[in-house]
């Protein structure tokens, strides 16, 4: 499943200054999880199709609830560093663990009409790696992530 990305889609509401949306640079669509899938579930997710960052949304409705990220996991979760056996058998049972247990659950979503320039700023000021796009009632739209604003900037780059 490729990601789509229209660069330079304007949004409808600009009043002439062409102000780029996120809906023009999110990658949708986009891998996610529930809360009750397993960490194994997520680095698998990881290991097989090489994202960092993945939403936890609700089953049912399809709205945001949470976040996990490979730096989380490998940090927070499986300690990133050479086991001893007794840490190996922890780790085993930390992959074990369902992700409402490890999410991150205060995630802060942007609407697709945004600026990019919003991305940017929570990038830049909070320290954010990806920025989830949502819809009003909170349904995950997309997501925008550095690569996303690398590519950007290399099309404006190559114009």
């Amino acid at each position: 499943m490729a990601a789509k990305h229209w660069f330079y889609e304007r949004n409808e509401h600009d009043n002439g200054t062409h102000a780029l949306t996120l809906a023009s640079v999110m990658t949708k669509p986009v891998r996610t999880l529930t809360p009750e899938a397993l960490v194994m579930d997520a680095m698998q997710l990881i290991r097989e199709h090489g994202v960092r960052h993945i939403p936890i949304v609700d089953e049912n409705s399809g709205k945001l609830v949470g976040l996990v990220t490979e730096t989380d996991l490998l940090k927070n979760v499986l300690h990133g560093k050479s086991m001893t056996p007794d840490e190996q058998y922890h780790a085993t049972l930390d992959m074990l663990l369902p992700l409402r247990e490890v999410m991150v659950t205060h995630v802060q979503a942007l609407r697709p009409e945004a600026n990019v320039e919003k991305a940017i700023a929570l990038f830049l000021k909070k320290k954010y790696r990806c920025v989830p796009v949502a819809d009003s009632k909170g349904r995950l739209l997309g997501i925008v992530t550095h690569t996303d604003l690398l590519r950007l900037l290399e099309h404006v780059v190559e114009q």
